[in-house]
């Protein structure tokens, strides 16, 4: 009850959210993402598919909804952050096919 009438209060204020790269069970399915506050509280947010955050950049949330363990809000304003370029140019290094060198065989 106390985390969640704390969380309450924050309905109708505009938050900074850390975008994390790890996706929320129904984050998908509700064409939302996932982050943490200021104040370290997870927020689950909708978002603009052409002005899309990456993990690491901040975005401005205005809060709409709030439960016992997370808050809900819009996505709006998003600032690119060295974390997001950093995350970014590492998930591109990851997706460079890796060298085969191939099978071995014995010569007769």
């Amino acid at each position: 009850k106390l985390s969640h009438s704390v969380n309450r209060e924050a309905i109708g204020k505009t938050m900074q959210v850390l975008v994390t790269e790890h996706e929320g069970r129904r984050d998908v399915a509700r064409a939302r993402m996932s982050g943490r506050t200021e104040d370290f509280r997870l927020a689950h947010f909708s978002f603009d598919a052409e002005n899309l955050a990456r993990p690491g950049d901040v975005v401005t949330v205005e809060i709409t909804d709030a439960a016992p363990h997370f808050l809900s809000g819009d996505g709006g304003f998003v600032r690119r952050t060295r974390g997001g370029d950093a995350h970014e140019s590492l998930t591109a290094e990851r997706a460079v096919a890796p060298l085969l060198l191939g099978m071995p065989t014995v010569r007769s």
